[in-house]
């Protein structure tokens, strides 16, 4: 309604000054509305001319946002979580505690994995990871850092060695062995106060730059080929949000790097080559890369320790399915409200509609009949039933006002006109949140903060950080300027000129719209490219591919406290999805100070690598 007054105080206020001009013209006909310069003298009159600018308000307020059905429905087929709330979010940790010793092979936690909150307001908040967890047999009894490297006299460091990161392993249990393991990597979490967390990841994801294994503290180094460590949450199993196919996947990792940027804090380590030779310990030494900024980074780096290397932990989601109430038809209105729970409406929030069916009982048994949105591909797939459609629709002043009741519901055929279903009850499937209630969580309690459906192998689970608040995109006339926006990147070329499409395609995703996030985009200084060549492996031979260098560079400072290789990972994907076929691009960051090369990422051809 606030959005409301400025249009109706400005019809009242036309309505009134040419109302005016009318009883000057028209005096014999103003008389009869006892119509003056001051208004009129009748009050039911007065009362007309109030509603009749309530009700213009609205149809210029339709008109200034550029008619947002229009748009919302070109956003829900492209674009779907551009209308969706982002949820809350948060890492969470199962604690073996003393069941560790007791486990003689790894247990295994799918993504997915439903989690409960103690109540909050008398509502319980549910969670799911968002990647699989392996909780193992193991413990990491040591971590540490050193400003400079000390190996072995026999191991050969590689040249440009600076500092030194040592993480050791060793099996909790004694029934359990590295072999008992299985063959998947083991994911960590890095873990501590921002700017360490920050020094830490960057180091591990960019500054490695040689790796060893120690086996049962015998002194000697083995050099791997290649690096055990890499950096996760990149891949399409370790999404936050449910994300369809048909959107660019690219535009998904944006919107986490802003709306949640720990999910990026994980790393896997590839078990099997890491263990091989062990029995009961072994210990990863990552030699860093030294550069000028050792000094500071030493600094912070000096204090790493078990605590800050955690295993057994995922980042979850407040997302779960919902039966919503079945909404009963009365041919009265035209829309329905969306009800996920009737109890505690206030308490949840559709994300989105999965299903829509009608159930009608006959003498031959229930005949169920599946719903089709009207804004999707679908629109022809069965001809014997073109007029089974249903469209929704998020009303803002009703989600002020009466939570939970905002999302409507309309049946429509397939020329958008209103059809009237032949029967009283509809049932619906959704995807909920619990709107702000997860922000409201106490976390940290003693004894965990969450629990799992069906009982926890873990002692706890624990919440690392204070579940987000939820974040949903601006609305508004600036819906048609944002498809614009994604509709003409697809075609932009890598010039100079893409600078200011590229910031203003990251403030499109800055949902959470802080100020560390704002300075990180205005961090950007330049951006250019050129032409590249690399090897691209094939099954009898390599062969040589035209590629671009994409060159960035950066400001360092807008990155102090929160690091660069998330960022850095999520460009280089970015650029990546958008090559040609028979083509890579590879993405440079350099500092805008010095020129240094700060990353030179991989070539890469969309999602591969050409290694």
């Amino acid at each position: 309604m606030q959005e409301l007054l400025p249009f109706y105080e400005r019809e009242l206020a036309y309505l009134r000054r040419y109302g005016r001009e009318f009883a000057e013209r028209y005096p014999r006909i103003a008389n009869r509305l006892l119509l003056s310069a001051d208004g009129s003298q009748d009050p039911h009159v007065e009362r007309l001319i109030e509603s009749f600018a309530f009700l213009g308000a609205r149809i210029s307020k339709r008109i200034e946002d550029d008619y947002p059905e229009f748009t919302d429905a070109l956003l829900e087929v492209l674009y779907p979580h551009y209308l969706r709330p982002f949820p809350s979010c948060s890492i969470a940790r199962f604690d073996l505690g003393p069941g560790a010793s007791r486990l003689s092979a790894p247990v295994r936690l799918p993504r997915g994995t439903m989690l409960s909150s103690r109540p909050v307001r008398g509502v319980s908040c549910r969670f799911r990871t968002t990647s699989d967890v392996a909780l193992l047999p193991l413990t990491i009894t040591a971590a540490s850092h050193r400003p400079v490297a000390q190996a072995p006299m026999a191991t050969r460091l590689p040249a440009g060695a600076g500092g030194q990161i040592s993480l050791r392993f060793g099996l909790a249990s004694d029934q359990a062995s590295f072999a008992s393991l299985g063959d998947g990597a083991m994911r960590l979490f890095v873990d501590g106060e921002p700017s360490f967390c920050a020094a830490a990841r960057d180091a591990l994801a960019l500054g490695v730059l040689g790796t060893y294994v120690e086996a049962d503290d015998d002194g000697r180094w083995r050099a791997m080929d290649a690096p055990l460590l890499r950096q996760a949450g990149f891949s399409d199993a370790d999404a936050l949000i449910d994300y369809p196919r048909r959107s660019h996947p690219a535009y998904r990792l944006l919107t986490e790097l802003f709306a949640f940027p720990e999910k990026f804090g994980f790393f896997d380590l590839d078990l099997p080559r890491a263990c091989a030779g062990a029995s009961r310990a072994f210990t990863v030494h990552l030699v860093l890369r030294g550069g000028a900024g050792d000094h500071a980074d030493n600094r912070v780096l000096e204090h790493l320790g078990p605590a800050n290397v955690l295993l057994g932990c995922t980042p979850v989601v407040n997302l779960f399915a919902q039966h919503g109430e079945p909404i009963r038809i009365t041919h009265r209105t035209a829309t329905y409200p969306v009800v996920a729970d009737a109890r505690r409406a206030w308490a949840y929030e559709v994300s989105s509609i999965d299903s829509v069916q009608r159930v009608r009982t006959t003498p031959q048994g229930e005949q169920v009949m599946r719903y089709r949105p009207f804004y999707s591909l679908q629109h022809g797939e069965d001809p014997e039933r073109s007029g089974a459609y249903w469209m929704s629709r998020r009303d803002e002043d009703v989600a002020r006002s009466s939570p939970g009741f905002e999302t409507e519901i309309a049946f429509v055929d397939v020329a958008f006109s209103p059809t009237l279903p032949r029967t009283d009850v509809a049932s619906v499937e959704l995807t909920c949140t619990n709107r702000d209630l997860p922000a409201h969580l106490a976390y940290g309690v003693q004894g965990g903060d969450l629990s799992m459906e069906g009982g926890s192998p873990a002692r706890a689970i624990a919440l690392l950080r204070k579940p987000t608040r939820s974040l949903r995109f601006r609305r508004g006339r600036a819906a048609q300027w944002r498809l614009i926006s994604h509709l003409s990147l697809n075609s932009l070329s890598l010039t100079q000129d893409a600078l200011p499409a590229i910031r203003e395609m990251l403030r499109l995703y800055d949902i959470a719209g802080s100020g560390v996030t704002a300075r990180q985009i205005e961090g950007i200084a330049g951006i250019e490219h050129r032409a590249a060549t690399a090897w691209l492996p094939g099954r009898h031979f390599a062969s040589v591919v035209r590629g671009v260098e994409i060159r960035m560079t950066i400001d360092p400072a807008a990155f102090v406290g929160v690091g660069i290789a998330a960022f850095a990972g999520v460009m280089d994907r970015f650029f990546g999805l958008y090559v040609h076929a028979n083509s890579f691009t590879q993405l440079t960051l350099l500092s805008i100070h010095d020129d240094e090369v700060l990353i030179r990422c991989e070539p890469r051809s969309g999602d591969s690598i050409l290694v």
